[in-house]
């Protein structure tokens, strides 16, 4: 028996490994309800930023069933079929069904906003997009210019600078 297969036995027995392992890729099934969608611009990108980080490819594996039907990572399954990955990092689960779906759904969530006057203040501009933020605007033309329109804004609406991204997780356009 191969040490793949005896690590998904224990992930049965456990309904969860806590431990992430490497499986082949040929293995895992695309869930074919799954409804998150992406472009080929969009997986182009996921596939270079798991490429060029595959820590964090590890910090946020596929999640599948014990059939290795994916639940969770539908489009990093694709990003690392594209880059000619032959084995990817999986949580294997053996939970109902109910809760595999809860998990697709929470997967591709996006929560809360981003503070663009710290990501100004503590990042630069091309560091970001090439974490995969997409700051559309002004945002990072004329530093000075953004930083004076941002103090006005602050300083007479009190509120946040406001521009749009997508989320290099959910692929969600937000507003912040």
């Amino acid at each position: 028996m191969k040490h793949v297969e005896k690590i998904a036995i224990f992930a049965v027995v456990n309904n969860f490994t806590n431990d992430m392992t490497y499986i082949e890729i040929d293995k895992l099934k695309p869930h074919k309800g799954n409804p998150r969608r992406i472009s080929s611009k969009e997986l182009d990108k996921l596939g270079k930023s798991i490429k060029n980080n595959p820590d964090y490819f590890e910090a946020r594996p596929i999640i599948c069933d014990i059939n290795y039907t994916i639940y969770a990572g539908n489009s990093r399954y694709k990003a690392a079929q594209k880059i000619g990955m032959q084995k990817v990092p999986v949580h294997v689960m053996n939970l109902p069904e109910a809760k595999m779906r809860e998990i697709m759904i929470r997967d591709n969530v996006n929560n809360g906003e981003w503070d663009v006057n710290i990501l100004a203040d503590e990042f630069d501009f091309d560091i970001l997009t090439d974490f995969g933020l997409e700051l559309t605007g002004n945002w990072g033309t004329d530093e000075e210019e953004n930083a004076e329109k941002t103090a006005e804004k602050t300083s007479s609406k009190k509120a946040k600078a406001k521009t749009t991204i997508i989320c290099p997780n959910c692929n969600k356009e937000v507003e912040i």
